[in-house]
């Protein structure tokens, strides 16, 4: 039990150890009088004993009962004690008033002391408790609340709320690490009227937690007030500022656990909110499966990395006039030893979101120009493309990475194809330009990937060096009875041709999409009925069999 834990033990129980203090310091008062007065008088060492309860007394109920011991303590001693009791001599008064004021100046400076220890250990206790530059009481307030909160909910739904700001990098950049905790304090202002001035808890730098009590529907409309109220801009040197705030929750009625997994669940939910960017969201058992499913994947990609988990596979595009094999593109199969056959739509995404997708491409990249080595010796030349994300473009001297590797494998840049999605071009728009421009400049083939399904603006895309469009297979596998979807690929194609470059359809599995896609001057194909993804080896003996041809 450390100092803190001790005192806070002391203060729960202060009432009834106070009076039994009181009690033991009067009876060492008494005894130490008793002592004296039969030992001989003032005048032997004994009376040296009433320090004892003059400092106790200081020390357990500071200035004032140092005081007040004190005074009493110089009192017994004092005028009515002898200096000689068989002599029957009794003590000056200079004697006894000076002992009355040392004894009384001892207990002020014992009780000092004590004030000002329990003052030390009450702001130590504070900050054990509360968010020193908010002033908001912290993660361990908040444990301590909802184990209270589990011993005691009844009747109403009981939820536990996380509030998270997302730009606070962007505020920090600008404006330094103070704008944080005004942003946190002004929001928590906002949150407590919606909240019923709960009592509501910063339990990160840049979230708030509270708990609330609701009904059903009177939660979700509290939920969504919630949501607005703390996306009205805060004030910071008279700059209104927005935030980007996201809620988690967990509903305590639900669940069966401890304060730390109630809070683990809130947080589940909230960073599932927030990779889905939705305004709030509720905690579901599969929430904590998945984000934990996640952290374990990406833990584990690296390893599969070195140890030669992850293959390629490669799938042909064909030219929907001619039947010949245009390029390949290369997607990507992780085998684990455990789980099997990993999807790429697994674990890519959220590799994406980290600094392992610069590794991830940087081994495909690797893996592709040693197969296309291995294709020139029999005599196959064809493209291949890979995809490249947003992190890979912004990653400094990608560009000059490629070149690299290029000249490593003495390959010519007209064999590698470099597809960007569109959500990649439209993070940093400017920077992607200069980054592809340079691509651009030593021939290496550029396209745009699932074209339609993201945000890519016109007054960019005319200004982008690729040469070719993907048209994303979900338009595709609408066909043909959808007549939006075949409204929609009819533009992309002709929006392609206009700029004098090729589109490409993705997931081509019928051959009713085939003629159709032929007949609306689609120039690329690619999906199942050509060909499935398969290992290098099988798609050369695929391609030596047809002569580079389908069918």
């Amino acid at each position: 039990m450390n100092l803190i834990e001790l005192f806070e033990q002391f203060e729960r129980r202060r009432r009834p150890l106070s009076v039994l203090a009181a009690f033991i310091i009067l009876l060492l008062l008494v005894g130490v009088v008793l002592l004296v007065y039969f030992t001989g008088g003032i005048k032997f060492v004994y009376s040296h004993s009433m320090y004892l309860p003059i400092l106790l007394a200081g020390m357990l109920f500071g200035v004032w009962g140092g005081v007040l011991i004190g005074v009493l303590a110089g009192l017994v001693l004092g005028p009515w004690m002898p200096i000689d009791v068989q002599a029957g001599e009794m003590q000056p008064l200079q004697n006894w008033v000076y002992r009355l004021g040392f004894f009384t100046l001892i207990g002020f400076f014992a009780g000092v002391f004590s004030d000002l220890s329990r003052a030390y250990l009450r702001h130590l206790r504070w900050l054990t408790r509360h968010d020193s530059a908010s002033g908001l009481a912290n993660r361990e307030a908040l444990i301590r609340e909802l184990s209270a909160e589990f011993a005691e909910r009844s009747g109403s739904d009981h939820f536990l709320l996380l509030v998270a700001f997302e730009n606070t990098r962007e505020m920090k950049s600008v404006f330094g690490q103070g704008v944080t905790d005004v942003a946190v304090s002004q929001l928590a202002q906002k949150l407590s009227i919606n909240a019923d001035h709960q009592q509501i808890y910063r339990i990160a730098p840049a979230q708030l937690a509270f708990l609330l009590h609701a009904q059903g529907p009177a939660f979700i409309d509290l939920l969504k007030a919630m949501v607005q109220q703390s996306r009205e801009p805060i004030i910071y040197n008279n700059i209104s500022i927005h935030l980007d705030t996201r809620i988690g929750y967990v509903r305590l009625n639900d669940v069966d656990m401890s304060a730390e997994m109630s809070l683990q669940s809130a947080e589940s939910a909230l960073v599932m909110a927030q990779q889905k960017a939705r305004d709030y969201m509720g905690f579901r058992p599969e929430i904590l499966t998945r984000v934990r499913g996640n952290l374990i994947l990406l833990g584990e990609l690296k390893e599969a990395l070195e140890q030669g988990q992850l293959t390629l596979h490669y799938q042909p595009k064909i030219d929907l006039h001619t039947g010949q094999v245009c390029g390949v593109e290369a997607l990507m199969r992780w085998h684990h030893p455990v789980r099997g056959l990993i999807a790429p739509g697994d674990f890519i995404p959220r590799a994406e979101q980290s600094t392992l997708i610069n590794q991830v491409t940087d081994f495909v990249l690797n893996q592709v120009m040693q197969t296309q080595r291995q294709w020139l010796q029999q005599g196959v030349s064809v493209p291949v493309a890979v995809n490249v994300s947003t992190r890979n473009l912004l990653q400094p001297n990608f560009a000059d990475r490629v070149f690299a590797l290029l000249e490593h494998y003495q390959l010519d840049a007209r064999l590698l194809e470099l597809e960007v999605t569109e959500g990649a071009l439209m993070l940093d728009m400017e920077r992607t330009l200069r980054e592809l421009s340079r691509l651009d400049e030593l021939n290496i083939i550029l396209s745009i990937d699932d074209f339609g399904t993201g945000y890519l603006s016109l007054q960019y895309l005319h200004r982008l060096p690729v040469s070719l469009l993907k048209i994303d297979q979900t338009f595709v596998h609408q066909l043909p009875d959808d007549a939006g979807a075949r409204y929609i690929l009819e533009a992309a194609i002709g929006l392609a041709h206009k700029m004098g470059i090729k589109a490409l359809a993705e997931g081509v599995e019928t051959q009713a999409h085939f003629e159709l896609l032929k007949s609306m001057s689609c120039d690329l194909a690619q999906g199942f009925l050509m060909c499935r993804p398969v290992p290098a080896d099988e798609f050369l003996e695929w391609y030596q069999q047809r002569g580079g041809l389908y069918p």
